[in-house]
């Protein structure tokens, strides 16, 4: 019989391609959609997405967009903000928007969004081979209400440690047990290297970096980023969600679906299973399928868990790539089923 969080593994087993939730601003190569959070709001019966949408070189992640459903499979467009309106906000010229975070704080009720934003002093454009040139911090907006209007709060997430000089972004943010949990992309200024780091914080506001997690003890490989969603379980908080290992053409693709217990008190991450992502669409690129980008949210709204991947597509791109591919936003169900 299962006990504690249902079954990660089932989760995955049990997914079924639903639709397509976003297509991207138009078709050309290197335009995207997604890099979300999906936020359920099981008073009032509403769904929640974010997304940033994205195009090649200059234009890059122009804005961020939220968006409402009913029903978690069709959606509406709210409001946005473009990377002109947030440049103001931040008082920082912002070249580009990537991953967002959608939560609601539990002691205030106000709804804080986190944007990785790329600050760097000139746009490298998308270049992939001046990628590492970008500044990554992570930003946060509060809010009475996920349409907004949205306001300031400032960079929450800075590259101030040695191992995050260059990025520190594209988290995974959760809260368990009061506590805010952030998984997030660390990167050394002018270094290749990539490494998910481990922060927490008592306000989702004022963040304490714990440093570079091991992986079943070991140190990580020159390349991990894992982007997902953060779940209680009965041992601890479990992360679940895709785990990338792999740049292609300067950008990070990803084969994997996997699931981690997150012990913060050692800095370990204790895998729980591994598998590969096989595509269950003709959305999804056969070897490459998803763009990094994962949320794994149980809906309880129909008691069932979606997952929503950023899926390259394998026709509209020329090829896997930074500027050279399309990415649609995909939506997966996964029934519940019992144990025996």
């Amino acid at each position: 019989m299962w006990t504690g969080l249902y079954p990660p593994q089932t989760v995955f087993a049990c997914r079924r391609f639903k639709r397509v939730l976003l297509n991207p601003p138009c078709f050309d190569a290197g335009s995207w959609c997604g890099a979300g959070k999906l936020w359920i709001d099981e008073e009032n019966g509403e769904y929640w997405l974010t997304s940033r949408p994205r195009m090649a070189f200059e234009k890059r992640g122009y804005a961020v967009e939220i968006y409402r459903s009913r029903d978690g499979e069709n959606y509406g467009l709210v409001t946005w903000l473009t990377k002109e309106e947030l440049s103001v906000s931040a008082g920082k010229n912002v070249q580009s928007i990537e991953n967002q975070q959608l939560l609601r704080d539990p002691l205030t009720g106000r709804y804080h969004l986190y944007l990785s934003v790329d600050v760097a002093e000139r746009n490298v454009a998308g270049d992939e081979k001046r990628v590492f040139e970008s500044r990554w911090e992570t930003f946060l907006l509060t809010a009475e209400d996920p349409a907004g209007p949205w306001e300031p709060w400032g960079f929450t997430l800075k590259g101030d440690m040695d191992y995050d000089t260059g990025e520190a972004r594209d988290c995974t943010i959760d809260i368990v047990d009061g506590r805010y949990l952030c998984l997030y992309k660390a990167r050394r200024a002018g270094a290749s290297v990539v490494y998910t780091a481990l922060a927490v914080s008592s306000d989702g506001k004022n963040w304490v970096k714990l440093g570079i997690p091991t992986v079943n003890g070991e140190h990580q490989p020159d390349y991990f980023l894992l982007n997902g969603s953060i779940h209680a379980g009965s041992s601890g908080p479990i992360f679940i969600g895709a785990e990338t290992l792999e740049v292609v053409n300067g950008a990070a693709l990803t084969k994997h679906f996997a699931s981690y217990l997150i012990d913060y008190r050692s800095l370990n991450l204790e895998r729980i299973f591994k598998a590969e992502w096989k595509p269950g669409s003709k959305y999804e690129h056969p070897k490459y399928p998803i763009h990094t980008y994962c949320n794994v949210v149980y809906d309880p709204l129909n008691d069932r868990w979606l997952i929503l991947i950023e899926a390259v597509d394998p026709i509209l791109s020329r090829e896997p790539g930074l500027n050279s591919e399309v990415d649609r936003l995909l939506l997966y169900a996964s029934e519940k089923r019992r144990s025996r």
